[in-house]
């Protein structure tokens, strides 16, 4: 039974400066990302098809913002004696397929820095999602043979709560590093509790999540809720990430009223 904790701090302002744009829109994700998403077949399965590579991608900025995605921290208690980290995700179809593109430009495009997903709602305990730069650079490429992504021909597929629990390969599972915005927890409880960053690295797992999400957003989509568990559950998560759940309006853990996460402007007095 998984426990909920709630924040209510406000994210904190970016740090740094980089040669790539960065957006604080209310919601940049829209902004960039918006009329692709709408371009992307919506279904029914296997009835179109996109093939995405960085010509149809724009390059991600190096800090995006939106406050229409909610992530709280809980933990999966298993059989009274394990416990697992947890995250709980609030957000719309549309959004699903926004975050799933970026993801997709994250990763054909591979940049040399870590690309930085504000979540600016203040009710959200999770501040950031970060996609891990590549690494990869043809000035000081790793020893052997290096490989980039080329081209994904993605169609529109049925998904399944619990996605990918008959794949027995962990290593092309996603994985949701719960940490820090510095990625470097001390060994305090008062830091671990602190953690408000997700770390997910480039590999074949973000692509499958990518996926995942662009399926979730499909109009004729009829799962309201994902549940990515660790080894101890239906496994769809890789070795030592934290576990996520993902709800959709007309789901039972739908918190909200409206369909749609409530702005942190509107005024309901």
């Amino acid at each position: 039974m998984p426990y909920l904790e709630r924040a209510s701090l406000r994210a904190p302002a970016g740090q740094g400066q980089s040669c790539r744009l960065e957006f604080d829109l209310a919601c940049a994700l829209e902004e960039i990302f918006g009329d692709l998403a709408a371009q992307v077949p919506d279904g029914p399965p296997d009835d179109a098809e996109f093939i995405f590579h960085t010509g149809v991608l724009p390059a991600p900025p190096s800090t995006i913002s939106t406050d229409r995605i909610l992530l709280y921290k809980a933990h999966h208690d298993y059989n009274g004696w394990y416990k697992a980290d947890a995250l709980w995700m609030y957000l719309t179809p549309r959004k699903c397929r926004e975050l799933g593109l970026l993801l997709l430009a994250a990763g054909f495009h591979g940049p040399v820095e870590d690309t930085a997903i504000l979540l600016t709602h203040p009710d959200s305990a999770i501040k950031r999602i970060v996609i891990r730069a590549s690494g990869v650079r043809l000035d000081d490429p790793p020893v052997g043979l290096s490989m980039v992504p080329f081209a994904l021909r993605y169609y529109p597929s049925e998904t399944r709560r619990h996605p990918w629990k008959y794949d027995c390969n962990a290593s092309e599972l996603p994985v949701f590093a719960l940490s820090n915005a510095e990625d470097c927890v001390g060994p305090s409880d008062e830091e671990w509790a602190k953690r408000d960053t997700i770390w997910i690295e480039m590999s074949a797992g973000m692509f499958r999540f990518a996926e995942l999400l662009l399926n979730a957003g499909c109009s004729w989509n009829e799962v309201r809720d994902y549940a990515l568990e660790g080894e101890a559950g239906y496994r769809s998560v890789g070795p030592m990430s934290a576990e996520l759940q993902i709800f959709l309006p007309g789901s039972d853990g739908w918190l909200f009223q409206d369909e749609d996460v409530p702005s942190p402007n509107r005024d309901d007095s």
